[in-house]
């Protein structure tokens, strides 16, 4: 599966770049980490380039364009390092209610998405774990709605978001998806690498939901579609990491341009931080690809694009850091910013170990393994 822009979607990456350098400046980012600023600008320019709406269907008010349009943007905005709650609402938030929710209920989130109006997000995390089969939240059915306990880690964008799609298992066993009003919910929010998005714990302690916010029809079980959505929100991280990356470099890069460090070692890092830039976008585009095309294999795909940028933005980090100080600036002014955006990044949904993990599972399982003898001794 091969990934090539073509002239349109380039042009939609170069328009992007340009509009948030004039929409995100790094002040505007170095503000928003202070607690001086908040995001509320950006995110109503954003929603005015229509960016919200790349994904959701023409027929529900969106643009009814492909992943791969949403990918050049969510890959800049993790360049500039942007603020807001918008990749956990276009990747994690918009997939789960197209995967999952009826048509009734994706025209009255999804209408909403696209014309700026909603942000949302996911809260799965819980026991370490991403993964829809280990939920252990419980919704009880209560009269014509369900009472949500337990306990949820990691919502990004909570609690500064509209709604929250929470997992949690029904009284039948199926995991069933519930989206909450987030001003419903009791949030603690929690100290994170990256300041300039939150991130909050969600504790579910008997809220009330009704039916109608249950997504998909009655009884169906949500944890196939969940999935797929998880696939496309995986992807949306590695894609903000990988532009967390490209930006590091780039700002490593212009010191040496500008003369501020010199020498073999800083050329050998530079190297070795493109090398794994390049690696790691060739594995994420790959799957973009296979998202944009509802492979069989995305989550997958997904899983290697997330260890491959995990690994990425581990050598990066490290190696701008020591270009930093051997320029004679350690505290590199706003450059945390971005080093925190990429070390975040690999946290959430599982990281670069949970994915190689993953992917080790998906290679080594008995119904893929190469020869008879392999499988039998992965049977046991």
């Amino acid at each position: 599966m091969f990934l090539e822009f073509n002239d349109e979607q380039l042009e939609l990456r170069d328009s992007a770049r340009a509009a948030l350098a004039r929409e995100c400046p790094p002040r505007l980012v170095h503000a928003v980490a202070r607690g001086d600023a908040d995001a509320s600008d950006l995110t109503t320019a954003l929603a005015w380039l229509g960016w919200p709406a790349l994904v959701v269907d023409v027929d529900l008010g969106g643009l009814g364009r492909s992943f791969v349009e949403l990918a050049v943007v969510v890959e800049e905005l993790g360049r500039a390092a942007a603020p807001g709650a918008f990749l956990p609402t276009t990747t994690q938030f918009v997939p789960v209610v197209r995967e999952v929710g009826t048509s009734a209920q994706s025209h009255r989130f999804l209408a909403a998405v696209a014309a700026g109006e909603l942000t949302g997000s996911l809260a799965l995390h819980e026991g370490g774990r991403w993964d829809p089969e280990t939920v252990t939240s419980t919704a009880e059915r209560d009269g014509d709605g369900w009472l949500l306990r337990g306990h949820k880690q990691h919502v990004l964008g909570a609690p500064d978001i509209d709604e929250v799609v929470v997992a949690a298992q029904r009284d039948d066993a199926a995991v069933g998806l519930f989206v909450v009003p987030a001003a419903e919910l009791t949030f603690k929010r929690t100290a994170s690498l990256d300041p300039t998005r939150a991130a909050a714990n969600l504790e579910l302690n008997g809220v009330w939901v009704p039916d109608a916010r249950l997504l998909g029809e009655p009884g169906a079980d949500a944890g196939r579609p969940l999935a797929r959505a998880l696939a496309e929100a995986t992807v949306g991280l590695a894609l903000d990491a990988l532009g967390a990356c490209s930006a590091l470099f780039d700002r490593s890069l212009d010191m040496v341009h500008h003369g501020r460090v010199a020498g073999q070692a800083t050329e050998h890092a530079l190297a070795d931080m493109l090398v794994a830039i390049e690696l790691a976008r060739a594995a994420t585009y790959q799957a973009v690809a296979a998202v944009a095309e509802g492979a069989p294999d995305a989550g997958h795909m997904a899983s290697v694009a997330k260890a491959q940028v995990g690994a990425c933005q581990r050598v990066v980090t490290r190696l701008s850091v020591e270009i930093r100080g051997a320029a004679g600036d350690p505290d590199g002014g706003d450059h945390h910013l971005w080093v925190g955006r990429a070390k975040a990044d690999d946290l959430l949904l599982g990281s670069a170990a949970d994915h190689r993990r993953m992917v080790a599972d998906h290679v080594l399982s008995p119904r893929r393994a190469r020869t008879p003898l392999l499988a039998s001794a992965l049977l046991g």
